[in-house]
């Protein structure tokens, strides 16, 4: 963190870089995104189920839930710079071999080794995001910065299943995995924020593993950190439900086209661009920085918007343009929980320790990412063979988890709110 007496001119000389960090998660989601646009044709060649289709989003996340907590810790060692270089830099690398792959085996093996370079850059975002912003914009700036992430997921989700249907998926997936090479080189040269020094070079690896567990015996004894924690179950079925089989819905069970469908699962992460900024402006300003009040209104909403699928747009009722409007909502309330939930787990987290609690707070998430996609897909094909029941089912477990936090997950006396 910047020092204590010249802090105002740290954040001031920073400021330029918060946009740097959002173009990382602009290269990674155009990625991530962009392949699960292109899930209908990858479908399409390798004769897949819904099920199977799902496994990919499972098997991203595996590795990621694996490793979650090691890589907060291996990030609050290297900094913010070096963990984004290293994480875009190999996941542009794995999707060339996703491109290249004969057998979508192959694939998921490729997906799960993904998952380790985007463990590592979730931390470096939120790690950078609270260090280089001023503690009164730290949920505005944390909703800008993984908002504009989503133009990526626009950009990918939109982008390359046209680019698919004109030059096959492959070839388009090399193009995105190119933008994420090139993002690595350009922060490489370009990110030098004036921040704490890392501990890499003070502390050796051996040193950093065995101050592990200490570290969470100490995060692990505060019970409300770990129900913020667990509102990231909320967040995680939520997103990876959607984002893994919302293209496949809409070309599917609604019959959209492939780039149509792309079109709205890009509309989609277009909500969640605006919707991060906007649900952290809102908590901040009109909801007194109640970090717990923000969490538990949105996955209420989250609730009542999943049953609306299943109840009324599974129906084939909506034309494009309504499906669009409706994608943007879904968008901007799923995604939108990202910037009050990271807020959060930030500012509980103790003092050099943010990497690790970020890192504890994505095991939840990914966890649950790694269930939710194949059961999503599964109760599809068991059922009508449409998602119907599927999205009833994630309406009422995303209620549930809500319901819950809202009734046990309450501060002590002596924090009875989150602010900043």
């Amino acid at each position: 963190m910047p020092n204590q007496r010249d802090t105002g001119e740290e954040y001031r000389k920073n400021r330029v870089f918060l946009p740097m960090i959002s173009l990382a998660y602009i290269a990674v989601f155009a990625n991530i995104q962009g392949f699960q646009a292109l899930l209908p044709l990858v479908q399409a060649e390798f004769t897949l189920s819904r099920a199977q289709a799902g496994l990919y989003t499972s098997f991203y996340f595996l590795s990621g839930a694996l490793i979650a907590i090691f890589s907060g810790k291996i990030v609050d060692g290297l900094g913010t710079r070096r963990g984004l270089i290293l994480g875009v830099g190999i996941l542009g690398f794995m999707m060339i071999l996703h491109a290249l792959s004969p057998l979508f085996g192959l694939i998921l093996l490729f997906a799960f080794i993904t998952g380790f370079a985007f463990s590592v850059i979730t931390p470096s975002v939120n790690k950078g995001v609270l260090e280089l912003s001023e503690p009164s914009r730290r949920s505005t700036n944390m909703g800008m910065v993984h908002g504009l992430g989503g133009l990526g997921g626009f950009l990918g989700a939109f982008i390359l299943p046209f680019a698919g249907e004109l030059v096959g998926w492959r070839m388009a997936l090399v193009f995105s995995s190119m933008l994420a090479l090139g993002v690595a080189a350009f922060l490489a040269r370009f990110f030098r924020p004036v921040t704490a020094r890392p501990v890499w070079s003070e502390a050796s690896m051996t040193d950093l593993i065995s101050s592990l567990r200490k570290d969470l015996a100490g995060i692990m004894s505060d019970r409300y950190l770990l129900w913020v924690c667990a509102m990231g179950i909320v967040f995680g079925i939520s997103v990876s439900s959607v984002s893994g089989h919302y293209a496949i819905f809409l070309n599917r069970d609604l019959l959209f086209s492939p780039t149509a469908a792309g079109l709205g699962l890009g509309i989609f992460q277009i909500g969640g661009m605006l919707g991060q900024p906007f649900w952290g402006y809102a908590n901040q300003r009109w909801m007194g920085a109640d970090r717990r009040r923000g969490l538990y209104t949105l996955g209420f909403v989250i609730a009542a918007l999943c049953l609306f699928f299943g109840l009324v747009v599974s129906r084939g009722l909506f034309s494009l343009a309504g499906i669009l409007v409706v994608s943007f909502l879904l968008g901007f309330c799923i995604i939108g929980l990202v910037a009050v939930y990271f807020t959060a787990i930030g500012e509980l987290a103790p003092p050099g320790r943010i990497g690790i609690v970020t890192g504890l707070a994505l095991t939840y998430a990914r966890l649950s990412m790694v269930v939710a996609p194949p059961l999503f897909g599964l109760v599809a094909d068991r059922t009508t063979g449409t998602y119907t029941l599927s999205w009833v089912l994630l309406g009422g477990a995303v209620f549930g988890m809500t319901l819950a936090f809202w009734l046990f997950g309450k501060p002590d006396a002596s924090r009875q709110h989150m602010r900043s």
